[in-house]
This record gives C-alpha cells, sequence and structure tokens, in this order.
C-alpha cells in the first residue's frame, strides 16, 4: 500500500473554515473510481488546511500520487463544502 499526503487550503476567504474531516472523506470515496485502488482516508483539519492521506494500492509511487491527486480533483469539482479549496501540495510519503 502507498501513502500519498495531500494538503488543501482555501482560495477565498470563504473557505478559511475548518472543514469535517468524515465528511471530505465521504466525498473523496465517492469520488473515486475503481481504478483509482483506493484503500483508505485519513484526514488532519487545522484552520485554513486539510491534510489527507490517501493510501492506494497503486504499483509505483508516481501511480499513487496521480490516483491521490485524481481523486481529490474529482471531489473538488463535485463537492459544495470544497468549493472554495484546492490542491496546495502533493507528496508521497
Amino acid at each position: 500500500m502507498r501513502l500519498t499526503v495531500i494538503t488543501l487550503a482555501p482560495t477565498g476567504t470563504s473557505g478559511r473554515h475548518l472543514l469535517d474531516g468524515a465528511q471530505v472523506a465521504a466525498v473523496l470515496w465517492v469520488a473515486a473510481t475503481p481504478e483509482d485502488r483506493l484503500e483508505h482516508i485519513s484526514t488532519r483539519s487545522a484552520p485554513g488546511r486539510l491534510h489527507l492521506g490517501i493510501f492506494t494500492t497503486a504499483r509505483s509511487e508516481a501511480a499513487a500520487e496521480a490516483a491521490a491527486l485524481g481523486i481529490c480533483r474529482r471531489a473538488l469539482a463535485m463537492s459544495p463544502i470544497l468549493r472554495d479549496w484546492s490542491v496546495r501540495a502533493v507528496r508521497p510519503a
């Protein structure tokens, strides 16, 4: 299993509230496809930031990063609670 850490941050002033990690994880699960090979999601909230630990069974680090980023981008596009948030950092763990 491979871990990719993604940090979300607000794009405007309305996104500066604390996000509920469980709600965001649920949105990420909905946004995931079977090809993403998603296994587990962990979240850590802080004012102005949300750190996501996205675990996949991807075959390589690059594939894991691409899958995690794809899941996040689809979730950002589809969810009203993430409307004012964007990806700020992506790193393998």
